[in-house]
C-alpha cells in the first residue's frame, strides 16, 4: 500500500513539474478525442436517421390482376417467411383504389364508378427488409414467385445507404487510429520529460536495486492520470456541443432526428477511457522501455 501511495505521488509531482508540457498533452488528448467523439456520433445520427426512412428498406410487390385474396394472402404468407423480411402488409385491390382516391382528393369523382369488377388495379404487398446489403438476394426470391407481377426493390438506393454507411465506418476506423497515434506521441515525449528530469534519481534506485516495476509505476500512473483526466474533460466537452448542435437542428433542421445525449454517453465514455488509457499506457511503457529497460 505504502509503494502504491509512493508511486501515486510521484506521479502528481511529475504532472505538476512538467506543467506546461502535461497541460500540451492533455489539451491535445482531449482536442483528438473530441474529433473522434464527434464524428463516432455524426456517423451514429446519419445510421439513425437512413434507418428511420422507410422507403430504403421497404419493397413494392405486385401481384397478377386476376389473383384473388387467398391467393394473395398465400404469396404474403410466402414471401412473409423468406430471410430478411422484417415483416408484410397485404394491400388489397379495394384498398389500394382507396388510397389513390386520397391521393387526388380533387378528382375523387372520376373513381366513384369504378366497381369491384372495373378495379384496374391488383393486389399489393409492402415488403418491410431488415439488411440492406441483402436485399439484393430477396429482390431475386420474392420475383421468383409464381404470381407475382412485379417488383419495386429500389436497389439503388438500397446500395447507396450501405455504401455510405460503409464508408462512414472506415473513415472513423482510420480517424480513430490517427488521432490514438498523435495522443500516444504526445504522451510519450511528455513521459519522457519525466524520466529525464529524474535520470540522476532513476540511477541510484537501479544501483541499490529498486525492481523495474517500483521505478516504472509513477511514470505509468502518470501517463494514465493525463489519460483520464483527457478523458474526463472531453466528455464534457462533446456533451456541451452536443447540445448545442442539438438546439440548432431542432430550431433549423426539425426533419432531422438525433439521439438523446444520455443514449451515446455510455459508449462514448467507454470509447473515451479505452483510447485515453490505451495511449497513456502504452505511452508510457515506450518512454520508459527506452529510458529504464522496462
Amino acid at each position: 500500500m505504502r509503494r502504491l501511495i509512493d508511486a501515486l505521488t510521484q506521479s502528481v509531482q511529475g504532472m505538476a513539474r512538467n506543467g506546461l508540457v502535461t497541460f500540451v498533452s492533455i489539451f491535445v488528448l482531449v482536442s483528438c478525442l473530441i474529433f473522434v467523439g464527434s464524428f463516432s456520433l455524426i456517423s451514429k445520427n446519419i445510421d439513425y436517421n437512413l434507418a428511420s426512412i422507410t422507403e430504403l428498406n421497404e419493397i413494392e410487390v405486385f401481384l397478377e390482376y386476376e389473383l384473388d385474396d387467398a391467393a394473395a394472402a398465400e404469396i404474403n404468407a410466402e414471401i412473409a417467411a423468406l430471410q430478411n423480411v422484417a415483416s408484410t402488409t397485404l394491400v388489397s385491390k379495394e384498398e389500394g383504389l382507396e388510397q389513390v382516391k386520397g391521393d387526388f382528393p380533387d378528382y375523387s369523382s372520376l373513381f366513384d364508378n369504378i366497381n369491384a369488377e372495373d378495379n384496374p388495379l391488383s393486389h399489393k404487398i409492402i415488403v418491410i427488409y431488415e439488411e440492406n446489403d441483402k436485399v439484393s438476394d430477396l429482390d431475386f426470391a420474392i420475383k421468383r414467385i409464381e404470381g407475382v407481377r412485379k417488383v419495386n426493390s429500389r436497389l439503388d438506393i438500397a446500395a447507396s445507404a450501405n455504401s455510405l454507411q460503409k464508408g462512414i465506418s472506415l473513415v472513423f476506423v482510420w480517424f480513430t487510429v490517427l488521432c490514438s497515434v498523435v495522443c500516444m506521441f504526445v504522451i510519450i515525449n511528455t513521459i519522457k520529460l519525466s524520466v529525464y528530469s529524474r535520470r540522476e534519481e532513476i540511477t541510484i534506485m537501479r544501483y541499490i536495486g529498486a525492481s523495474r516495476t517500483y521505478i516504472a509505476a509513477p511514470f505509468v500512473l502518470e501517463g494514465m492520470f493525463i489519460g483520464i483526466c483527457g478523458a474526463l474533460v472531453a466528455f464534457l466537452g462533446e456533451r456541451l456541443i452536443y447540445s448545442a448542435l442539438m438546439g440548432f437542428v431542432s430550431d433549423k433542421m426539425g426533419f432531422v432526428k438525433l439521439y438523446a445525449f444520455s443514449e451515446l454517453a455510455p459508449e462514448l465514455l467507454i470509447v473515451f477511457f479505452g483510447i485515453s488509457l490505451f495511449c497513456g499506457i502504452i505511452g508510457s511503457l515506450v518512454s520508459l522501455g527506452k529510458y529504464v529497460e522496462v
